[in-house]
């Protein structure tokens, strides 16, 4: 796929098409490693890898409304 690189504000950058995002599953906003290879003049794009783990705060969230809730949310389980 030919793309021309362009001018964006005082960066430049190059446009993908939604197919070719899809085709490797990223999405617009997505964070990607970019590694630039000099001696190959190559420049290599990869989705930036997910943090596994839970905020500590949102599990004291989730246990929080549970204890207060669990009278109705055992109820919509049984139904």
């Amino acid at each position: 796929m030919a793309q021309k690189i362009i001018k964006i504000g005082s960066s430049v950058g190059i446009t993908l098409s939604p197919d070719a995002l899809e085709s490797v599953r990223l999405r617009v906003s997505d964070s990607v490693d970019v590694s630039i290879h000099p001696a190959s003049r190559t420049i290599t794009i990869r989705p930036q890898r997910m943090r596994v783990g839970i905020n500590p705060d949102i599990i004291t969230w989730t246990n929080a409304f549970i204890e207060k809730n669990r009278t109705l949310l055992e109820r919509l389980a049984d139904k």
